[in-house]
């Protein structure tokens, strides 16, 4: 039940929760990055250049466009149902 008490009772959680989360007195200790990492910098330069040469590879081959059934319609089976081409996914 949403009373008056309740909902006085979640205003002051939230604001107090957004107090203590916004203030700077305690700073969370954590690891500092480090100035200089030639390993990271080193992949980093290697996959861009490995971008570039994706950007002028070979394209991929274009899909074929006409399928040779489609000429003479969907294989029918011995129950009377269209068969279906798993073989072709999406």
């Amino acid at each position: 039940m949403m009373d008056r008490k309740n909902v006085a009772i979640v205003v002051v959680c939230l604001a107090a929760g957004y107090w203590l989360a916004s203030s700077p007195s305690s700073p969370i200790p954590g690891p500092q990055p480090q100035p200089d990492r030639p390993v990271l910098r080193m992949i980093a330069k290697f996959a861009k250049s490995l971008l570039w040469v994706a950007l002028v590879a070979e394209p991929a081959p274009a899909e074929p466009t006409s399928d040779h059934r489609a000429a003479r319609g969907p294989a029918i089976g011995d129950d009377g149902y269209p068969l279906v081409d798993n073989a072709r996914g999406w």
